[in-house]
């Protein structure tokens, strides 16, 4: 948010960024002074900004998207506070219909001198860098997955399973080696072997994508110190780890344990008003992925760590049967980041109870 000193002597500069051209507005003395718009270089958009309001200090905000963070490393080089916001969290009318690169500048800027934004966590250093490998393996993983959901699909289209001895056995080497000799059609073998070439490839890539991961983190002692801490929380493996850093950042900036829960979307969402009090299911927010493997984790846990282990059938005793399970592996997945906090923060391993 922007403190109200800051907002007496600042100049709001909103951009709407593009691949071709920046649009931005600014407001100074809370009158919109300008809309303009230029090609898609940062340091154009510095000059500008430098030249016509030199004894002003600009703070600027623009929407995250596809276009990266390099915007904002220009900006703070220079000295320019910037701020990235996620799309969904600008104010918007129930009434607006019509939007353009101008009139989206405009409304980044007024909410910005309102004080209505509030920027993401921004990677920066050897972060950044994690959430480019995090991100390759989860493209591979997803690779992966949608080769198998295809060769099932087929095989279900062509009516091959009485022809597979154990149509749910695990993707093994051995399981691999009889789909490659099923008797079939030569235009189905030829679909089936170019499928199972693209899960092959998967996979491979997969693999190397681990592989860089764990050197990136022995390469780097500060990631490696926090991976350290992460694992010894019961259930944490090495890529819920790296994908938590790669997506929340250094831990040093986290401000509180809620933080962490809010950020990943375990945090429940709440309607209350007067004396009626009503908590509703968790918010998803943040990235799905690293959400799944915290739940993922938290199975893990309850059987590691008798505390929640306890705190997990307390839970599931407490609700309707039905989703009893799955409200109570949610809530101790939002207690594992509790004690991710704690020990990222005190910089100490944990204790299993």
């Amino acid at each position: 948010m922007i403190t109200t000193t800051l907002k007496k002597c600042a100049t709001f500069v909103g951009i709407d960024v593009a691949k071709n051209t920046f649009s931005f507005t600014v407001i100074d003395d809370n009158i919109m002074t300008k809309s303009k718009t230029i090609p898609s270089d940062p340091e154009q958009l510095y000059n500008y900004i430098r030249k016509h309001y030199p004894d002003k200090q600009a703070i600027c905000v623009y929407e995250a998207g596809p276009t990266g963070y390099d915007l904002y490393d220009q900006l703070a080089l220079n000295g320019y506070r910037c701020l990235v916001v996620s799309p969904n969290t600008v104010p918007k009318a129930s009434n607006e219909k019509v939007k353009n690169d101008k009139m989206d500048s405009r409304k980044l800027a007024e909410n910005l001198s309102a004080g209505r934004l509030r920027s993401i966590r921004v990677p920066v250093g050897s972060y950044r860098e994690l959430r480019n490998l995090v991100k390759i393996r989860e493209n591979y993983a997803s690779a992966r997955k949608t080769a198998k959901q295809r060769i099932k699909s087929l095989l279900l289209y062509a009516n091959l399973y009485p022809f597979i001895k154990e149509p749910d056995a695990n993707w093994s080497k051995w399981f691999i080696q009889e789909l490659k000799g099923i008797p079939c059609t030569e235009a189905v073998r030829t679909r089936l072997d170019m499928l199972l070439m693209d899960l092959e490839y998967a996979r491979n890539q997969l693999l190397a994508s681990h592989k860089h991961l764990r050197e990136f983190v022995k390469s780097d002692i500060d990631i490696r110190r926090n991976v350290e801490l992460a694992l010894s929380v019961p259930g944490i493996g090495l890529i819920t780890a790296v994908t938590l850093f790669a997506r929340s950042g250094d831990p040093a900036s986290l401000q509180n344990q809620r933080e962490l829960a809010g950020f990943i979307g375990l945090a429940p969402t709440e309607h209350s008003t007067g004396e009626t009090e009503h908590r509703g299911p968790i918010s998803h927010l943040g990235d799905s992925n690293l959400r799944a493997l915290l739940v993922e984790a938290a199975w893990v846990a309850i059987r590691r760590d008798t505390e929640l282990g306890q705190f997990y059938h307390r839970i599931a005793s407490r609700n309707h049967p039905r989703g009893a399970s799955q409200k109570a592996i949610v809530a101790v997945a939002r207690k594992l980041t509790e004690r991710l906090y704690r020990v990222l923060k005190d910089q100490r391993k944990y204790v299993v109870h």
